[in-house]
């Protein structure tokens, strides 16, 4: 209650914000990190047994500390982590679409478990930065 409003004068609720859709988006890139991680894997054991060059393996490590730092960021509630989370789901998942369209097989399995992780984590990121511009309730 606040003591400088005259009585029967509405006062302004403003709910805060649930932690819920903050660690569901850090969920979502901890699960792009572990999925580019595995890939970063996969990418080391063709490189050291030829098939593919070390240099293939600069961006998913970029990509892997990337996730894991705005996964970080989102666990402590940090609501610009919210925003910069959704640009890399956005252009991952855009760019696993593409592929997904021009691969096959197997390698089309991995761009569609790719696919629903970015559509999950774009989903999550979303709702953690919409949770944080709600207008406030007032009661009457």
């Amino acid at each position: 209650m606040n003591p400088y409003t005259p009585p029967g004068y509405p006062q302004a609720t403003v709910a805060s914000p649930t932690r819920t859709p903050f660690l569901l988006a850090a969920v979502g890139a901890w699960l792009a990190a572990a999925y580019w991680a595995a890939l970063t894997l996969l990418i080391g054991v063709g490189a050291v047994m030829g098939s593919l060059s070390g240099v293939q393996i600069i961006l998913p490590v970029v990509l892997v500390v990337l996730y894991v730092l705005r996964g970080t960021q989102l666990f402590k509630g940090d609501p610009n982590a919210a925003r910069r989370i959704l640009w890399l789901h956005g252009v991952g998942g855009v760019v696993a679409i593409v592929q997904v369209i021009s691969g096959g097989g197997l390698f089309a399995i991995l761009q569609g478990i790719k696919v629903a992780i970015h559509v999950f984590g774009g989903v999550t990121a979303y709702l953690a930065q919409r949770s944080l511009t709600r207008v406030p309730n007032w009661q009457g």
